[in-house]
């Protein structure tokens, strides 16, 4: 359950974001979130959550809150410093750990490799892989969008962005998926524990190996080469802000991606006027995208921010070292701030888009996961006109995502 002020005769919702019901549709839950308990303390997360988009805007920019999880109070640091040193180093040099001003210095060393010119030289490598995973599918009557679609391409997507060889990936997906499970610790069972951050210091283990490799040997042209060489007036990433950064890359840049291809689909799918529209117009997969993102976002949860002091905050009192977290996917369909956010319209100004964060913390994978979903879906559409939804989509456990498990589309007219 949750409480709007454990001080204050606390107005109770309910709140399950672990049920089937809430991953196949989780918006009137978030409605009455929003309507009725805006800022909320969820004991069984042992956090609070926000939920409208006013508010949720404030604590992007405010900076009594930080994206350092070590400021958690339940964060765990003894367990995690003892079983696994790696992962606390990884996250202690991470974009979301650093102050503000080595942040700073980060960002705009790392910056000119992700600009959407940058991400931009990548369409053909990305073109290859999709039309590759496609060809596969050429002699199928049916296709599962998830598993033998969507999940074969962002990983092989940052393969060629770092150039990291083919038989490393499949370690890429253990690795990021460890990762994402260490986020919500509390739903580790204490039998998984040791394995999961074994995944996790073998996973750091190859990418410490990966730059090294790429420092006796740099790629013209190759991103990593580009993060190992970049220099601001004689200042160079360390190699532990290297390994956060491509780490970050492979758990940001994974299974989020494969989820916003399979929304994309999805949402077309359900909508046989537009995905007809889609077809004859592929430009409008670009705003298809972005409001797939906004309209029916993957997201379970949301980002996370913590207290660095006692804070009020809308009638609420925030204590030093608690989480807050912010539900975008509730937020980008508050009424409030989005003109008719219960339509679903690929036409709409994006501006006021959540998806990717704001501020200082705005995604640094944003244009490379727009370049996928764009390219993905709309090869996908010219490669097979005819495809119609097969069965119902199928959704399964996970701590963060509204995991798609499968989506079964068939490619082309049965034969009668």
């Amino acid at each position: 359950m949750l409480e709007q002020n454990r001080e204050n005769a606390p107005q109770k919702v309910d709140f399950d974001p672990f049920t089937n019901d809430y991953a196949k549709d989780p918006y009137p839950t978030l409605e009455r979130l929003r309507a009725n308990s805006p800022l909320l303390y969820w004991e069984e997360g042992r956090c609070w959550v926000a939920s409208r988009y006013a508010t949720v805007v404030v604590l992007l920019r405010d900076p009594r809150f930080t994206t350092d999880r070590s400021v958690w109070e339940h964060a765990g640091h003894g367990q995690a410093a003892a079983l696994c040193p790696e992962f606390v180093e990884m996250n202690r040099n991470g974009l979301f750990s650093l102050d503000q001003v080595a942040h700073a210095r980060v960002r705009k060393l790392v910056s000119p490799s992700f600009t959407p010119r940058a991400i931009e030289r990548l369409r053909p490598a990305v073109q290859g892989i999709v039309d590759e995973v496609l060809d596969a599918a050429e002699g199928k009557d049916v296709l599962d969008v998830t598993r033998d679609f969507a999940d074969q391409i962002p990983v092989r997507v940052i393969g060629a962005l770092l150039n990291i060889p083919a038989d490393r990936q499949a370690q890429f997906h253990h690795f990021a998926d460890a990762v994402v499970r260490q986020l919500m610790p509390m739903l580790i069972k204490p039998s998984e524990i040791e394995e999961n951050f074994a995944a996790i210091r073998e996973g750091i283990a190859m990418i410490e190996g990966v730059i090294e490799e790429r420092r006796q040997h740099p790629i013209e042209g190759d991103i990593l080469t580009s993060l190992i060489q970049a220099e601001e007036q004689g200042d160079r990433l360390s190699k532990g802000e290297l390994v956060s950064l491509v780490s970050g890359l492979v758990v940001g840049g994974s299974e989020t991606t494969v989820h916003l291809i399979g929304f994309m689909v999805l949402n077309l799918l359900q909508r046989p006027e537009l995905l007809a529209e889609a077809k004859a117009n592929p430009e409008l997969i670009k705003g298809v995208l972005e409001e797939v993102l906004r309209f029916d976002n993957f997201g379970r949860l949301g980002i996370t921010r913590y207290a660095k002091e006692d804070i009020e905050l809308d009638g609420a009192r925030i204590k030093k070292g608690q989480m807050v977290i912010l539900m975008l996917n509730s937020a980008m369909r508050d009424a409030a701030a989005i003109p008719m956010p219960d339509t679903f319209d690929p036409h709409r100004d994006t501006v006021t888009s959540l998806a990717f964060g704001n501020g200082a913390h705005f995604c640094l994978g944003a244009s490379l996961a727009r370049l996928e979903g764009q390219i993905a879906v709309g090869t996908l559409l010219s490669r097979f006109p005819d495809l119609r939804q097969e069965k119902g989509a199928v959704f399964g456990p996970h701590p963060l995502i509204r995991k798609l498990d499968s989506l079964q589309v068939r490619l082309r007219p049965a034969v009668s």
